[in-house]
C-alpha cells in the first residue's frame, strides 16, 4: 500500500478560506459599527454613512440651535417685560395715592399746616418714583431706552434728570423682533421735554460735496438715483444714468459729461466754460448755445423733479434762466455757519440760556459749524440737548430735567447780542411763538361768547394817570405772541383815540431781551404813577404772566413773566408741581397738578396695556417656537437616532453569523484528502 507524506494529507480550499475570511471581516466590521451606533445612539456616525440624511440632519441642527437661542431671547424679553409691567404698576399705585391727596385737598377745606404735611408725603412718593424709574432687569435699566447701562434718572439741581435715550432695545425674537425689552424717553416715567422748536429755516448753501441723502430735494421727498432724460434745441432725446451718483458733484459731473457727449453726437454747442455747477441751492448750467435745454423724467420716475430740473409746467434752461429749483440741503453738525442763508449774512453773538434755575450767557461768535453751536450750548448747562429737526432745516433745544416751573428751560436775547437767538430761531419767547405752548401746553383761556361786552373783558391796563384800557381778546388774537401784541395795541389805540389822547401814551411790544411782553407808557403819563394790570372775566392776565410782571423804567414799563418756558412732561414734574402747590397753599396749583395726575394715570394705564400686549405676543411666540422645536427634533431623531430594537436584533444576527463563519473556517482547516477518499 502506497503511503503519502503527512504534509500532503490536507487539501484545504484556498478560495473557500479566503471567502470565509472576507465574510468574517465584513461581519466583524458590521458588529463594530453597530456596537458604536448602540454606544452613541446614532444611526449616522459620519457624513459618508449617508450624505443626504447627514446634510438634512445638519440643517435641522442649525434650525434647532437658532430656535434654542430664540427661546432664550424670549425668556429674556418676558423677564424684562414682566419687570416693566410691575414697575408701571408700582408707579400707577404711587400716582393714585398722589391724586387722592390732591383731590382731598380740593374737595374739603384745608389749612396751610395740613397741606404742608401732605407735601411731605408727596416728597416721599417722589423718592419712591426715583427708585421705580431706576428699576433693573436682566437687560439692565428697563427705562433707559437704548442706554440700559446708566441709571435713567438722577437727582440734579433740584430736578430729576433723564439720562436715557429714545426708543428701546429689541432682541431677535423670531417673528416678533419689534418687541421692546426696554422703554426710552417716550413714556410717563422717562421723558425729555417738548422742544424749543427752531422757527428759522437755516437753509445751508448747496455745495458740490453735498451728499444726495443730505438734501430734501425740490419735492421735499429726498433725491434717489436713476435715469434722467434730456434734449436740446428740439433735438433727439438722450439718457443720463445717475445711478452711481453719491453727491451733487457726482450729479453735476455726470450731467456735464452727458451734455458734452450730446454735443459731439449731434454737432451742437450747449455748455460754456462754466459747465454744470451749483448756484445758491440749485444746480446751475452755463448755457452757451441759443437753444433750450429740457430735462424730463421717465414714466414713474422723479429724479429730475427731485433735482429741481423737471417742473410742471415744463421749464427750459436757457442763457437767461439757468438755475434749477431749491434743493433744500439738510443741516448737519459739520455745516459751516457761514453757509447758512437763513442768517441773512448776520454774525452770531451771545444768547441767554436759563435751565434748572441757573442762567448762562453763551458766546456763539466764534462758532464755525453747527457742531460748535451744539457743543457751546450743551457745555454751558448740563441736561440740555441740541438736535437737528427731523426735516433737517432747523435747530431744536431740549431739556432733560424735570422740575418746577422756575426750573424751566428758556432762551432769550441779551443786550448787544445781535438778536442771535432770533437769528437761529431758538428764542423760546418770540413773536411767532404759539400761545398754545404757554403754561406747559395749557395755553391761554379767554372770556368769549358772553351776552354783554363787559362779560367778555379779559383784563384791564391802568396807566399811571388812572386811564383804563380794557382788553377783550378773541380766538384769533391768541394765536401767537405777535397776534396778541397786535390786538392789544389795536384796542389800546382805539380807546386812547376815542378819549382824545395820543396813541403814544401806551404801546405793547415784545421785550428786546427778556422773554415777555413789555407794556410802556409815556413819561408824561408815568409822572403820575406806575402802569398796572388787573384781571377781569378770564384768567388770561395771570396765564400771560401779567400779574407777576416786573416793573421798570421808573414804573413806565411792565414786562410779563415768561410763561413759555419748556419743561419735561412726566411724573416727576407733576409730583413736584403738586408738592410746591401744597407747600405754598396754592389751590389753583393743586387743581392744575391734579389734572396732570389724572392724565398721568391714563398714560400709565395705556403703557401697561401696551406692555401687556407685548408680553402676550412673547408668550404666543414661545409656544410657536417650542412647537417648531418639537417637530424639528422629531424629524432629526427619525433621521439620525438609532432604533435600538432593530439594532439589537441585527446585533444578534451578526453575532450568530460571525460564530457560524468562524466554525466553518475552523472545520475547513481540519479537512484532509483521506476524508474525500473515504
Amino acid at each position: 500500500m502506497t503511503s503519502f507524506p503527512t504534509s500532503y494529507s490536507r487539501a484545504p480550499s484556498l478560495i473557500f478560506t479566503q471567502s470565509s475570511m472576507n465574510e468574517l471581516g465584513r461581519t466583524s466590521y458590521s458588529l463594530a459599527r453597530l456596537n458604536e451606533q448602540m454606544a452613541t445612539g446614532l444611526s449616522i456616525l459620519r457624513p459618508s454613512d449617508d450624505p443626504i440624511r447627514s446634510a438634512t440632519v445638519s440643517i435641522l441642527d442649525g434650525r434647532l440651535e437658532y430656535t434654542d437661542q430664540i427661546l432664550k431671547n424670549l425668556e429674556f424679553a418676558g423677564n424684562s417685560l414682566g419687570t416693566i409691567d410691575n414697575a408701571l404698576g408700582d408707579a400707577k399705585s404711587l400716582i393714585d395715592e398722589a391724586y387722592s391727596i390732591a383731590s382731598e385737598q380740593l374737595s374739603s377745606p384745608s389749612d396751610p399746616e395740613s397741606r404742608e404735611g401732605q407735601a411731605i408725603i408727596i416728597d416721599s412718593l417722589i423718592n419712591s418714583l426715583l427708585n421705580i424709574a431706576n428699576t433693573e432687569s436682566l437687560v439692565g435699566y428697563v427705562f433707559g431706552g437704548t442706554n440700559p447701562t446708566t441709571p435713567p434718572v438722577t437727582f440734579q439741581n433740584g430736578g430729576y434728570r433723564f439720562n436715557g435715550e429714545r426708543g428701546g432695545l429689541t432682541a431677535a425674537l423670531g417673528a416678533i423682533s419689534d418687541v421692546p425689552i426696554t422703554l426710552g424717553a417716550d413714556n410717563a416715567i422717562g421723558a425729555l421735554s417738548n422742544r424749543i422748536q427752531g422757527t428759522v429755516d437755516l437753509d445751508p448753501d448747496l455745495t458740490l460735496s453735498t451728499r444726495l441723502d443730505q438734501i430734501n430735494g425740490a419735492r421735499d421727498l429726498g433725491v434717489g438715483n436713476g435715469t434722467l432724460l434730456f434734449s436740446y434745441g428740439g433735438g433727439p432725446t438722450a439718457q443720463i444714468d445717475l445711478s452711481g451718483a453719491d453727491t451733487i458733484g457726482d450729479v453735476a459731473d455726470t450731467i456735464e459729461a452727458a451734455l458734452l457727449q450730446y454735443e459731439t453726437d449731434n454737432s451742437v454747442s450747449i455748455l460754456g466754460p462754466g459747465g454744470v455747477s451749483v448756484s445758491g441751492s440749485g444746480l446751475s448750467f452755463d448755457i452757451a448755445g441759443g437753444g433750450n435745454l429740457d430735462f424730463t423724467d421717465q414714466q414713474g420716475a422723479y429724479i429730475g423733479a427731485d433735482l429741481g430740473l423737471v417742473q410742471d409746467p415744463a421749464v427750459s434752461f436757457t442763457t437767461a434762466s439757468n438755475v434749477g429749483l431749491d434743493l433744500d440741503p439738510k443741516l448737519s453738525w459739520t455745516t459751516p455757519v457761514a453757509s447758512l442763508q437763513g442768517l441773512g449774512g448776520a454774525a452770531l453773538d451771545e444768547i441767554q440760556l436759563n435751565n434748572n434755575g441757573q442762567s448762562f450767557t453763551i458766546d456763539l461768535s466764534t462758532a464755525t459749524t453747527l457742531g460748535d453751536i451744539k457743543s457751546a450750548i450743551e457745555a454751558a448747562s448740563d441736561g440740555v440737548r441740541v438736535e437737528i429737526s427731523d426735516d433737517g432745516t432747523a435747530l431744536n433745544i431740549i431739556t432733560e430735567t424735570a422740575g418746577t416751573s422756575d426750573l424751566a428751560l428758556s432762551i432769550s436775547e441779551i443786550a448787544g447780542g445781535n438778536d442771535t437767538a432770533t437769528l437761529l430761531g431758538i428764542r423760546s419767547y418770540a413773536a411767532d411763538t404759539p400761545l398754545s405752548v404757554f403754561n406747559d401746553g395749557r395755553g391761554i383761556e379767554i372770556a368769549e361768547g358772553n351776552a354783554t361786552a363787559a362779560e367778555n373783558e379779559d383784563f384791564t391796563i391802568t396807566l399811571g394817570d388812572g386811564f383804563e384800557i380794557t382788553i377783550d381778546l378773541s380766538a384769533g388774537d391768541i394765536a401767537t405772541v405777535g397776534t396778541l401784541i397786535s390786538a392789544i395795541n389795536t384796542q389800546a389805540g382805539a380807546q386812547l383815540t376815542a378819549a382824545g389822547r395820543p396813541t403814544t401814551d401806551f404801546e405793547a411790544q415784545l421785550s428786546a431781551t427778556s422773554n415777555g411782553i413789555e407794556f410802556t407808557q409815556s413819561a408824561a403819563v408815568g409822572a403820575s404813577g406806575p402802569i398796572s394790570i388787573s384781571p377781569e372775566q378770564s384768567p388770561a392776565a395771570e396765564q400771560l404772566g401779567l400779574l407777576d410782571a416786573e416793573l421798570g423804567g421808573g414804573g413806565n414799563t411792565l414786562t410779563s413773566s415768561d410763561r413759555a418756558g419748556v419743561r419735561v412732561n412726566n411724573l416727576f414734574t407733576h409730583l413736584l408741581d403738586l408738592s410746591k402747590a401744597l407747600k405754598e397753599d396754592d389751590t389753583l396749583g393743586i387743581q392744575i397738578a391734579s389734572g396732570q395726575m389724572k392724565e398721568s394715570l391714563e398714560e400709565l394705564i395705556q403703557s401697561q396695556a401696551v406692555v401687556g400686549g407685548y408680553a402676550r405676543r412673547v408668550d404666543e411666540e414661545v409656544l410657536r417656537q417650542e412647537n417648531k422645536s418639537v417637530i424639528d427634533q422629531a424629524m432629526r431623531s427619525q433621521l439620525r437616532d438609532l432604533d435600538y430594537a432593530q439594532a439589537s436584533t441585527r446585533f444578534a444576527q451578526l453575532s450568530l453569523q460571525m460564530q457560524a463563519t468562524m466554525s466553518v473556517i475552523a472545520q475547513s482547516q481540519s479537512v484532509t484528502l483521506l476524508d474525500f477518499l473515504g
